[in-house]
């Protein structure tokens, strides 16, 4: 089976936002940047996209891979959280922010359980730890006081153990 790579991850992610009907804006984001503002030009509610970490596991038959990733919906339109008292705004955002990670969830459930899609095999077919699945609340982020969710997720794929000979010249 072959590996899961970063970017087929982050475009699979990327492309879910595109097509959620509420999500208004997306990217791949570095940790460090929640101590500044939001980038310029964000529409709310934005999907923001962890970069994968895999760490692999098995025994003498077989090597698995446990890639997890993460995406984090945060704000509403026209709905303010910048200060710390406006909680029926924040619970507002929140609410909101929860039931579009919920939808994301139910997709990546619904996709992984297809072989084919449009008739080409589906690299996530089977891949989802649906136990994996973690939810919980962020905020306020960043200088603009922003509130969501944020969804941790695994995808848990077999890899081959026998290394590519065309990578090393020590090989055969």
């Amino acid at each position: 089976m072959p590996r899961v790579s970063l970017l087929t991850v982050v475009n699979y992610l990327e492309a879910l936002a595109d097509a959620h009907k509420d999500i208004k804006d997306k990217y791949r984001w570095n940790v460090s940047e929640v101590t500044g503002a939001l980038r310029k030009g964000v529409e709310l509610p934005v999907k923001l996209i962890d970069a994968v970490e895999t760490q692999t596991s098995g025994d003498k038959t077989k090597t698995k891979h446990t890639n997890t990733t993460a995406f984090t919906i945060l704000g509403k339109p026209n709905t303010k959280t910048g200060n710390l008292d406006e909680y029926d705004a924040q619970n507002e955002v929140l609410d909101f922010c929860q039931q579009i990670s919920f939808d994301i969830e139910t997709r990546i459930l619904h996709d992984a359980s297809l072989p084919k899609i449009n008739g080409v095999k589906n690299w996530l077919y089977g891949m989802v730890d649906k136990n994996s699945f973690h939810h919980f609340k962020v905020g306020p982020l960043f200088s603009d006081g922003l509130y969501g969710y944020r969804c941790e997720v695994a995808l848990k794929n077999q890899v081959c153990t026998t290394p590519d000979v065309s990578k090393w010249s020590d090989l055969d």
